[in-house]
C-alpha cells in the first residue's frame, strides 16, 4: 500500500511540473498577415490582434483597446509603441516582430507596468 501511494505521489508531483513547464513557455503573442508592396501588417489589424490574443492564454486581464503609432514592418526585431487601455488606465505597449515567414507574422506583446 504505501509503494502505490508513493507511485502515485511521484505521478502527481511529475504530471504537476509538466503543466508548469509548459505554462511558463507557451508563447504569448500572435500571428499577423503582413501585405502590400511595403510588407507591413496595417495599423488596424496590429490593434485589433493585440486587443484579441495579448496574454491569451495565460493572463486574466485583456486591454479594452490599444492605439498603435503606425504600421509594423514585416521583419524581424521590428516593433511598434502602442498604448493599451485596462480599465481606464492607459499603459505602454511595445508590440514586436519575432518571426517572419512569407506573409506570416509572428509578434510579442509588451506592457510596462507604468501608467502612459
Amino acid at each position: 500500500m504505501k509503494r502505490i501511494v508513493m507511485a502515485l505521489v511521484a505521478v502527481a508531483v511529475v504530471a504537476l511540473t509538466a503543466t508548469v513547464l509548459v505554462l511558463n513557455t507557451a508563447p504569448d503573442g500572435a500571428v499577423l498577415t503582413a501585405s502590400g508592396d511595403t510588407h507591413v501588417v496595417p495599423r488596424a489589424a496590429v490593434e485589433e490582434h493585440a486587443v484579441e490574443d495579448y496574454g491569451r492564454p495565460l493572463r486574466d486581464e485583456a486591454p479594452d483597446a490599444v492605439n498603435c503609432a503606425g504600421d509594423l514592418r514585416a521583419k524581424k526585431a521590428e516593433s511598434v509603441e502602442c498604448t493599451a487601455d485596462f480599465d481606464g488606465k492607459r499603459k505602454p505597449m511595445t508590440i514586436s516582430v519575432t518571426g517572419v515567414d512569407g506573409d506570416r507574422v509572428t509578434v510579442d506583446f509588451a506592457v510596462l507596468n507604468k501608467s502612459a
